[in-house]
């Protein structure tokens, strides 16, 4: 399967090399590589160079390395986690301002939302139903809400039957919850109920028009009310305060703490 490599580059070209087998389907999940002394006779390199290139893979989540008699190097499953995990470091170190994030969050979860609408089976809309359902006695005991209302909108993403919209909605999720959860309010949960109740009707409608607007305009008014709540941080004097939704069109500052 495999060709010998360049020793200047041998370790980058391994890795490369492994990596197209698997992306092309020639290797599949749960497959188990050649031990390191055959990766080393098929790529005509020493077997320390094999054992980096594995590290590496192994690192991005590619394979997974056991131990023991019936250990070896295996291709690892589909992992949504590390996707999500992906796109969470890459936010944080590029220190993307969190009005970025929100447009960003805007834009992936309406289309989530309209997908799901045509896509969502029955047994995606009944899970809607009871996560709408159970927010509502959350909500009326008015107990924190953030993490079953996050949940909502992971579950939306799921429904639309599209891995990569489900992964990015988790990253969301991870990147805001501390966020949300310092905002929280009694009010705020109500709203957010209703626009979560209304989105549910309309992808349990398969409207899709209905279920992508209603999105857009429930995060369009979450934006708009973390920048309040972060303009409200700054003028109090609040240390942790750092505002990034100054305005549309205003000066914007790196939101660190809130996105962490």
């Amino acid at each position: 399967m495999f060709t010998p490599v360049s020793r200047s580059r041998a370790s980058g070209e391994i890795v490369s090399q492994i990596e197209h087998a698997i992306f092309d389907g020639a290797l599949r999940p749960g497959d188990r590589l050649e031990s390191e002394r055959e990766l080393a006779e098929q790529f005509a390199v020493s077997r320390i160079t094999v054992r980096d290139a594995l590290r590496v893979l192994e690192a991005r989540g590619l394979i997974r390395v056991k131990v023991g008699a019936s250990g070896g190097a295996f291709v690892a499953e589909t992992n949504l986690d590390q996707v999500a995990e992906s796109i969470s470091t890459m936010v944080r170190l590029r220190r993307m301002t969190l009005s970025e994030l929100a447009e960003a969050r805007t834009i992936v979860e309406s289309a989530a939302a309209e997908r799901a609408a045509v896509r969502a089976d029955d047994l995606a809309v009944a899970r809607l139903g009871e996560m709408v359902e159970e927010m509502r006695h959350v909500v009326h005991d008015e107990r924190p809400h953030t993490e079953a209302s996050m949940d909502f909108h992971v579950a939306v993403a799921e429904a639309s039957a599209n891995e990569l919209l489900s992964a990015t909605v988790r990253a969301y999720r991870d990147l805001l919850m501390q966020t949300l959860h310092d905002m929280r309010d009694v009010r705020s949960a109500r709203v957010t109920q209703k626009w979560h109740e209304d989105i549910m009707e309309a992808i349990r409608a398969h409207d899709a028009d209905a279920a992508r607007d209603l999105m857009r305009d429930h995060l369009l008014d979450f934006e708009k009310r973390i920048r309040l709540y972060l303009q409200a941080k700054e003028a109090s004097g609040d240390p942790r305060a750092t505002p990034a939704l100054a305005g549309r069109g205003g000066p914007e500052r790196e939101l660190r703490r809130e996105v962490q």
